[in-house]
Formats: C-alpha cells, structure tokens, sequence
C-alpha cells in the first residue's frame, strides 16, 4: 500500500513551503490563480487526497469555535422607494435568510439602495470599493430586463432569479418550473379538471417563462385533461378587465397565478366564490399565516444558499463575470392553505 502524500510532499515538488501548499489548495486569495493551478495540478500527479478524518476533525472545531467578523457584503436594492422589494413576503425572506447566514460565516450584510438621489452606477461601485466590500448580492429586480452597470471587475456577485440582464451572474432561485407543476399536481388530485393560468407576462418573463412552460408541458403529458387557455396579461392592460373576460369566456374551475393580483376580490365582483365555485392558488405563499394555497418558495433557504455561494466566490478571489454562469433551483413546498377544496 503506498504511502498517503501529504502537503509536505507536494510543496518539495513545487518548491514552495508547505503552508503555501495549504493555502492553495483551500483557494486562499492571498494565493495567485495561477499559483493555486500550478499547485493543485502537482497534487493531482502525486495522487494527493485530503484526509477524510482530519477533514472532519477541521470541520467539527469550526462549529465549536465563535467566528470572527471578515467583511461586509452588500445587498443592492434597485427598486424606487425604500420598502417596496422587502415589503414583498418572499423578497423580505431572501434578505431574513441572507443576513443570518452571513452573520453565521463571520460577515455583516448592508443594504445599499441604488436608486437613491445622486446614486449612480459609477458612485455605487466606489463606495463600495471604499467601503472593502467584496461580495454583492444582487436583489431581485422590479421588471424584466433591467441592469446594474457596476464595475464588476472588483466584485464577486451573485444574483436572485432571472430579471437581471445580461444574464452573466451566477443565480439562486426557486425552482419554478417545478413548482408550477407541482401546484398543477396537486390540484388534480383535489378532483379540479379546467385549471387556469392567469399571470402577468412580465412575472412570467422574470422566472425565465417557467410558469407558462410547465403549464404547457403538464397538458402536453395529460392530453385527456381539458385545457384552459392560460392568459398572460400585457403591459397596458387592466388586470380585473382582463380576469373577468377570460374567467367568462373559459371558465376554470382552478386559477394559478402570482402576485399581488386581487384575484379574490375580482371574482366576487361577478359572482364567483373561492374556494365555493372557483380555486385560487398562488406560487408564491408567505412563510406563516398566509390563508391563500399554493407554494412556499423556501426565500429564506434561498437567501442562505446565496451567502454560501457568494461567500466562496470571495474567499477564492472570483471576480467580475463567470466564465460559465451556475444556476442553483431551490425546491418549493405546497401549503394547503383555505382557497382549495377536495371536488
């Protein structure tokens, strides 16, 4: 059996002292990229593994001993107004998730809002630069297309779902295709037969057309059930308008839809009772105490996941945009809730 290689004789074959070694190996960013290559690829030839039990030894000291502070990260706001993207339930958890997970790695998380007066792109990227800020997180934004211009030469990012263009970021997000279909699922098997998707084109361009998609793909594999045309109300549009016209002409006996669209209400304007007559289930449920059925997105794994990721990206020294783009899908969870019942 040969002997284990250790760090000692990986850095005689690079020359180098052996805590350098260690470094590298960790992803240190006191240790150049080239450097760590140059070192994991000496180790990869020597046939070099981490010792699991050391491993778990290191690993198990770390949850005894209190960590230190490291740094800040900044949470960017790109909304108008100062409680307009936390004062949506979900959004609020990304942000609740994010900073205890921080707290946890050593790390203070900060709003920063950038459409405050006299903030600019430009303005943004040196106060954060001043301020030693390596890590942002990238907050949902409030319509399709929209982009943050910062110098991300100096940064490591990562952003929530697919609103931001370009599309270059790394990105943690519900999984939502999977839970437009699990919504879909789970109201078959509650007896309901013409489910309905109504939705705002813009929502469903911000989850990278998710919602529409499994929608299709559902009736695409349950030929023999009835399809009720979705409806993706246009800019311009008035929504109640729009819901009562389609509810008359298709006649769900199911509505899936997003938002803060007063869905309810509407429906009780021409005679329509939820759940008596009509279900309501919307993807996106508050955490607790939310009567509405539909699916918990899990905002504040969502949000802790985002710290993992982006404090890794830190502490290996990423910066500016990845040459591939990870997408990590967080699972939801169907909540019963009051606006369904079994036909």
């Amino acid at each position: 059996m040969n002997p284990r290689v250790t760090l000692r004789d990986i850095a005689a074959a690079a020359g180098m002292h052996y805590s350098t070694v260690s470094l590298a190996l960790r992803d240190h960013p006191r240790i150049s990229a080239a450097v760590r290559q140059r070192i994991k690829d000496i180790a990869a030839s020597l046939g070099y593994a981490p010792d699991p039990v050391l491993s778990a030894l290191n690993a198990y000291r770390k949850t005894k001993v209190p960590v230190a502070y490291q740094s800040t990260l900044a949470w960017l706001d790109n909304w108008e107004g100062p409680v307009l993207l936390r004062g949506q339930a979900t959004f609020n958890e990304y942000f609740e998730g994010a900073a205890e997970r921080a707290r946890s790695l050593g790390y203070e998380l900060e709003e920063f809002r950038l459409r405050e007066k006299g903030m600019t792109p430009e303005r943004a990227s040196k106060i954060l630069r001043s301020r030693g800020i390596k890590g942002v997180l990238l907050a949902p934004q409030p319509s399709y297309g929209m982009q943050v211009p910062l110098d991300y030469n100096h940064f490591s990012a990562i952003t929530f779902g697919y609103s931001l263009q370009p599309r270059v970021f790394h990105l943690v997000t519900n999984h939502q295709f999977h839970s437009m279909a699990m919504a879909l699922r789970e109201l078959t098997e509650l007896g309901y037969k013409r489910i309905g998707l109504f939705c705002h084109q813009d929502i469903d361009d911000k989850v990278d057309n998710a919602y529409h998609t499994a929608f299709w793909h559902f009736h695409h594999k349950n030929p023999r059930i009835p399809k009720v045309p979705a409806y993706l109300v246009q800019r311009g549009e008035r929504d109640s308008t729009a819901l009562k016209e389609w509810y008359r002409k298709c006649k769900p006996d199911a509505i899936v839809s997003i938002g803060g669209l007063g869905i309810i209400d509407w429906l009780h304007e021409i005679g329509v009772e939820v759940p008596r007559d009509c279900a309501y289930v919307r993807l996106s449920v508050a955490r607790e105490g939310d009567p509405i059925s539909g699916i918990y997105e899990n905002g504040l794994v969502i949000g802790r996941t985002a710290v993992d990721f982006l404090v890794g990206m830190v502490q290996r020294g990423e910066r500016g945009f990845p040459h591939t783009p990870i997408r990590i899908l967080v699972e939801g969870e169907w909540r019963m809730g009051t606006t369904v019942r079994r036909q």
